[in-house]
């Protein structure tokens, strides 16, 4: 019998601690840990997400190269380019909150905030490593990389 590679395939969802800038695990007031939930780069949403920033990169390019001025990326833009890609791919902020928003608007405050920039950072080299997608295996135990404090 042959090996099924789709044995290797990655899970469509892999979720992220918070953590602060010092990289302790964060948790809310009743012990639960805060984390974020994206789609992973083996899905349809991630890969459309990252096809529109190319895209929209390849523009700013070309756009350069014809001398047009307004092809020219601000730190701004950057900043709202980086964030419009995460929350493209975020599924969920779990047990956190930022003010009364929800959603979309939620991940993009969140990600665009610099004083949060620690937590883009994290959510970039999360979601640059496919290993954090990997399918849980069913006979290993339960377990969790996030430790409680205490």
């Amino acid at each position: 019998m042959t090996f099924n590679i789709k044995k290797l395939a990655i899970a469509a969802t892999g979720t992220m601690p918070v953590r602060d800038a010092t990289g302790e695990a964060q948790f809310d007031e009743q012990g639960n840990a805060l984390s974020i939930t994206f789609h992973s780069p083996g899905t349809k949403v991630h890969q459309a997400a990252k096809h529109a920033a190319e895209e929209r990169n390849n523009t700013r390019v070309f756009g350069r190269m014809q001398g047009k001025s307004e092809a020219k990326q601000s730190a701004d833009d950057k900043l709202q380019e980086r964030a419009t890609f995460l929350s493209a791919i975020t599924v969920s902020f779990n047990n956190f909150g930022n003010g009364d928003l929800t959603g979309h608007q939620l991940f993009m405050k969140t990600y665009s905030d610099l004083e949060l920039g620690h937590i883009t950072d994290d959510a970039d080299k999360f979601n640059g490593d496919r290993g954090n997608f990997k399918k849980s295996s069913e006979t290993s135990s339960p377990s969790s990389s996030v430790m409680q404090p205490g």
